[in-house]
């Protein structure tokens, strides 16, 4: 889902410029082998486990936990943390074998245990879960900025924070990365840093 909502739509504008470029996209949610599939940069969000790799920080993606107005209507709307151990979470990619969940508040952290009937390897597959009523997930202003606007996802818990996430540019071969995928990751930084 992030890859459709917020590099897609950037490349566009990166392809007018470089009119002699190919881009063969890849949007999967698991971790490929850069060099086994002869990949020349990749999109990752959270920690980066491919020290022998170059990288280059992108960006910070905030996350929120939604919910959609059906299933809220049925189970009630959680007013804090701890209200979450109660209800359905979905857990999805990164998110296999952790069973709590940690908020801010005022420089407070608190974490619940969340447990759930649904767990999904794509983010995709949480997407759809959650907005088919199954229950809460984490998710981002990036990709449930749409649906939240138009109601038809609700946004939990908003004077609590969970931990954003880092995003990266990851390119095998070292720190040198090849002209085109510097082009690409000078231009994803700087426009990601001009809209968000």
């Amino acid at each position: 889902m992030y890859g459709a909502r917020n590099i897609i739509p950037r490349l566009p504008n990166f392809l007018a410029a470089h009119p002699l470029l190919r881009v063969e996209l890849s949007v999967v949610d698991e971790r490929q082998d850069l060099v086994a599939e002869g990949t020349d940069v990749a999109i990752r969000l959270g920690l980066l486990n491919d020290s022998g790799f170059g990288a280059r920080s992108l960006g910070i993606l905030p996350r929120l936990v939604v919910a959609s107005p059906s299933y809220l209507a049925i189970r009630g709307t959680p007013k804090t943390p701890a209200d979450l151990a109660s209800h359905d979470c979905i857990f999805g990619p990164g998110q296999s074998g952790r069973t709590s969940w940690s908020f801010t508040r005022n420089g407070t952290e608190t974490s619940v245990d969340v447990r759930g009937r649904i767990t999904t390897d794509s983010g995709p597959g949480v997407f759809a879960s959650v907005q088919a009523g199954l229950g809460i997930a984490i998710t981002s202003p990036i990709v449930a900025g749409p649906e939240i606007a138009a109601g038809t996802l609700v946004p939990l818990l908003k004077s609590y924070k969970l931990s954003p996430i880092d995003v990266y540019a990851v390119f095998p071969g070292g720190r040198r990365p090849s002209t085109k995928v510097r082009a690409l990751v000078d231009y994803l930084a700087t426009d990601m840093k001009q809209t968000p």
